[in-house]
């Protein structure tokens, strides 16, 4: 994992008067800051609180979150497409449980509260290797 340094000068903070719910203070004042990471162009807001201070803090630490979160991605780009990949859908209502590679059906109950698993895995290896994907 790399370290990042970053610097006042690597960001831009505008400020603007919020919207919606909080009345005059909240339309009239100019307290919700948005910062922008100049190098990525990645953008957060606080507007939540009703100081400038809090509203600077809470949008730093979401952009903080973003900046680390994109140089991950460049760092690995497979963990992103791992961490995206759905191995199957459980439906409770439907009483369905779905595998995205081998296209398996089975009940619900039988999959997660019997944890009856076997027929997933088997189906599961027998798709990969004949090299099928099936969207579902």
């Amino acid at each position: 994992m790399r370290e990042i340094h970053l610097t006042k000068k690597d960001f831009r903070v505008d400020w603007f008067s919020g919207t919606g719910a909080g009345g005059q203070y909240r339309n009239k004042h100019q307290n919700c800051c948005r910062i922008t990471h100049i190098e990525t162009g990645l953008v957060a807001t606080g507007q939540a609180g009703r100081d400038r201070p809090t509203n600077q803090r809470h949008a730093f630490t979401t952009l903080a979150k973003k900046i680390i979160e994109h140089y991950r991605r460049i760092d690995d780009p497979e963990r992103e497409r791992i961490n995206e990949t759905v191995i199957r859908n459980y439906h409770a209502e439907r009483n369905e449980v779905l595998d995205k590679v081998s296209g398996l059906r089975q009940p619900y109950r039988l999959v997660v509260v019997d944890g009856e698993l076997g027929d997933m895995i088997e189906a599961r290896k027998k798709a990969i290797e004949l090299g099928q994907i099936i969207d579902g």
